[in-house]
């Protein structure tokens, strides 16, 4: 992976997308190029998030970003393909952090399949232009959140979940047309919303 680095604009410009018979080693570029093991497209700049958000995607999703503006200096706008049921709420909260502070760059995100839950609230963090697929599904809920053991530890447990489940509903109120309160009230149960649904409530900008 550190090879990529190495590459300049122009040598990126030379490398051929075409299938081709030849091997490895005829072909010195083409285990660069793997853009569906590492869920990137370097030549349109998109990075794909699928399936679960976990622990180690906010590590994967900077070094993705990184790679793009070495190969593009000049890139300005770098697209997040989404389907995904949601997870790690801190990573993704980590996740909007990062993209909210690369001031030089806009992020738009296309959710194509489901934005849901976690997912959701990263669709509507899109510093660019937030975009669903027509038949696109897109659901928030209230934090979900399972602790055991010592009294103590389970009141610590849904001290902070509560925490969580509030950063959530400002960010909601600050990147959608609905403010924080209309979230608080709203997402008590599961809320599951159409394209035309996320369009009028401002978590997307458009539907494609």
């Amino acid at each position: 992976m550190d090879e990529l680095y190495t590459l300049t604009s122009e040598k990126i410009k030379n490398v051929s997308y075409e299938t081709k018979s030849n091997t490895d080693s005829d072909d010195p570029y083409k285990q660069h190029f793997r853009e569906f093991d590492y869920g990137i497209d370097i030549k349109d700049n998109i990075i794909i998030i699928h399936d679960e958000i976990q622990m180690g995607l906010l590590a994967d999703f900077v070094s993705k970003v990184r790679l793009l503006k070495k190969i593009t200096p000049e890139l300005k706008v770098i697209t997040i393909l989404l389907n995904s049921g949601g997870g790690d709420v801190v990573e993704t909260l980590a996740i909007i952090d990062y993209i909210r502070t690369q001031t030089d760059i806009k992020f738009n995100i296309v959710c194509r399949g489901i934005a849901m839950s976690a997912a959701a609230l990263l669709l509507a963090a899109g510093t660019g232009v937030r975009t669903a697929s027509k038949h696109s599904k897109i659901m928030v809920h209230q934090l979900s959140t399972f602790a055991s053991g010592k009294l103590s530890d389970v009141k610590s447990n849904a001290k902070f979940a509560d925490q969580l489940e509030d950063e959530c509903n400002t960010l909601m109120g600050e990147f959608t047309k609905k403010p924080k309160e209309w979230w608080t009230s709203n997402q008590q149960s599961d809320l599951f919303l159409s394209s035309k649904e996320a369009l009028e409530l401002g978590i997307i900008d458009k539907i494609i």
